[in-house]
């Protein structure tokens, strides 16, 4: 299957501040989306039906103010988070697939909390853990009860392990 992504900042975080070079995750997040179309078991997922072959998405880094405002708006939390997964294609009744290609949303990541909630692992290793849980959200795993979170939590261990 072939992946398409674009990386963007959509507020005025200052990424040099953390070393990020955004064409520098290129590379991992291919490698992160073979480790995930490879997992058998996420087979189950939507988008490995035969009329999809090409997944698209988005990945988005901001400051914590701006991702607080999301979730305040989105989601009636008026607090900062790690992550936010929009998907478009399982949550939206209307998702369609044009050209074999299924737009699955986008993941916005507030590298202000990746900084705070890093404990012993670098940053980027934090953001490519957050990236890889947004994935997963996107191809429709979630984790509404214990048994799904240990499951998506366990995939994208596995996952980061393999970069």
């Amino acid at each position: 299957m072939k992946t398409s992504f674009t990386l963007t900042k959509i507020d005025d975080i200052n990424l040099k501040k953390y070393n990020i070079i955004l064409k520098n995750y290129k590379d991992d997040i291919k490698k992160m989306l073979e480790i995930i179309l490879g997992c058998d078991c996420l087979k189950s997922s939507k988008i490995f039906s035969s009329l999809i072959s090409k997944i698209r998405f988005d990945v988005s880094f901001c400051n914590d103010e701006t991702i607080r405002q999301i979730n305040r708006d989105y989601r009636n939390k008026d607090k900062a988070t790690d992550v936010i997964t929009f998907s478009l294609f399982y949550d939206d009744v209307n998702s369609q697939v044009h050209r074999k290609t299924a737009d699955l949303g986008q993941i916005i990541v507030s590298v202000e909390t990746a900084e705070k909630q890093r404990q012993n692992n670098d940053l980027r290793k934090e953001i490519l853990t957050l990236i890889c849980h947004g994935i997963l959200h996107l191809i429709g795993f979630d984790h509404l009860t214990k048994k799904d979170y240990d499951f998506v939590v366990g995939v994208q261990n596995k996952v980061i392990e393999e970069l």
